[in-house]
């Protein structure tokens, strides 16, 4: 997955970048972004990215991230949840009568499984690179270019 951003500062071999929200992010907090570095008030975060091109403050950037990577957080945020409550509905109905045991097992592990998810989003890194530079007339759309520079 490649996405646009500017480069605010350098770190060494990395850059803070500033990136805009896309669609699949959520309205709180964006699964891409860093877990340190969030503006959850805003259309836009902020992500610390290797600087493999050596850019400079101030320059938009193409950014890459492994779409395995994508994919992994998508299924784990959409898909394991699901998979968990159908599975405990289905044997809370195997093992007892009740339905309403079956709707407790059901939420319940939809809450073990958001719990096990915050745990694991705190182990969870995500690599990003900056693999190329971007001129302001490839980006006439750009949302960064209407933000003014920092």
């Amino acid at each position: 997955m490649l996405q646009i951003g500017r480069v605010l500062c350098l770190e060494r071999e990395y850059a803070l970048v500033h990136m805009e929200k896309k669609s699949g992010c959520g309205g709180e907090r964006c699964p891409l972004s860093s877990s340190l570095i969030d503006d959850s008030q805003s259309d836009f975060y902020t992500i610390r990215a290797w600087n493999e091109i050596g850019a400079s403050p101030g320059d938009l950037v193409l950014v890459a991230v492994k779409d395995q990577t994508v994919l992994t957080i998508a299924f784990l945020l959409y898909i394991v949840p699901i998979l968990s409550a159908l599975l405990a509905y289905l044997l809370f109905r195997f093992l007892t009568a009740s339905e309403s045991l079956a709707i407790f097992g059901l939420f319940g592990s939809l809450g073990m499984s958001f719990l096990f998810l915050r745990r694991l989003n705190r182990k969870f890194t995500i690599e990003y690179r900056i693999v190329e530079r971007v001129s302001s007339k490839e980006c006439s759309t750009c949302p960064l270019l209407l933000q003014p520079r920092r």
